[in-house]
């Protein structure tokens, strides 16, 4: 059993072995800062054709208010885009 870092994350993999057990070595959650009695939640690894959700990914990485402001950017452009073709025609 062994476990792999992912340098290009702040996670870490970890492997189940056959009896079922995950352990992760003691040092590998020190240096994720993981300490005695944390909780943490075990994503299954996502094979090439599954698809996994991403609603609420980016819910807090983005502000409400730049959403809005680009939802209201995108559909200003969509209205200039149908009157240009409009006219057009």
């Amino acid at each position: 059993m062994g476990t792999a870092s992912n340098s290009s994350s702040s996670g870490f993999k970890v492997v189940v072995g056959e009896d079922g057990n995950l352990t992760v070595p003691a040092g590998e959650l020190a240096r994720h800062g993981v300490r005695p009695g944390a909780r943490l939640w075990i994503i299954p690894e996502q094979r090439g054709g599954e698809r996994r959700s991403m609603l609420g990914a980016l819910k807090e990485a983005v502000p409400p208010e730049a959403v809005e402001d680009l939802l209201r950017g995108l559909d200003a452009a969509k209205a200039e885009r149908i009157a240009y073709y409009t006219e057009q025609s």
